[in-house]
């Protein structure tokens, strides 16, 4: 009988001892921390800053457009509403735009004309690469190969030629135009660009990318894809 609960007793101590060595080592598990250090969060926390000043700036911007159409009279309103439509359209892309900004041409290495290597296509990856590269700077508006690049466009490879809105990029070389929104924009992009690796990843594909410096006045062409509106009705006059 003894014995027995002796078994009991050290059974029980046992389970004790083993959740108060959990319990240990919970308390003395440190916590994950965030090992960054001083600069990393400020650099988080000026990105966070930017966004949150753009969408301000943009919040602004729509209460301005607002505030506009109450002060209107009948007679004006029509042409404020026309004024605010061709602004969109500029926005989109389905009108010509001309500002601040550089041409980059996209063409063959000399050591692949050397060597003799057949000019490939340039690849989606690549091109998509580089949009994604130049769209870190926001505001900024391109054409690819005399074709308007906008958020309602698509690049795919087709019969392994790469199309930009179905339509056919040449093989290199040819041109991509950039504008931005000022020429500081510009001027920080074309330095952007000029340190960033994707000059490199061109480069693997045999190819280059020559950036002129930027000027005040490039023009791009209007986006000549068309728009299906899937969801907005015209109203008439008797609704």
């Amino acid at each position: 009988m003894s014995g027995k609960v002796n078994w009991k007793f050290t059974l029980i101590l046992c389970i004790v001892g083993f959740m108060l060595a959990l319990q240990y080592n919970s308390m003395n598990t440190p916590s994950t921390r965030d090992t960054r250090d001083m600069w990393a969060i400020r650099n988080e926390l000026a990105k966070e800053k930017k966004i949150h000043s753009e969408l301000l700036g943009e919040i602004r911007e729509v209460d301005q457009t607002l505030a506009s159409y109450t002060e209107l009279t009948n007679e004006k309103t029509a042409e404020a509403l026309q004024n605010t439509l061709d602004k969109l359209y500029k926005q989109a892309g389905f009108m010509p735009t001309t500002g601040p900004g550089f041409v980059i041409e996209v063409a063959p290495s000399p050591e692949s004309i050397a060597f003799g290597y057949e000019v490939e296509p340039l690849s989606s990856e690549l091109l998509t690469r580089f949009i994604n590269v130049v769209n870190q700077y926001k505001g900024n508006e391109l054409e690819i190969d005399e074709k308007r690049f906008t958020t309602l466009s698509w690049i795919r490879d087709i019969n392994g030629k790469l199309t930009v809105n179905g339509e056919n990029v040449s093989t290199p070389p040819f041109k991509i135009k950039v504008v931005s929104p000022t020429i500081e924009d510009s001027k920080k992009l074309y330095n952007h660009l000029l340190s960033s690796a994707i000059q490199d990843e061109f480069y693997l594909d045999n190819l280059i990318l020559t950036i002129s410096k930027p000027v005040d006045h490039i023009t791009l062409q209007s986006w000549t894809g068309g728009f299906e509106n899937q969801f907005l009705k015209e109203q008439t006059k008797e609704e």
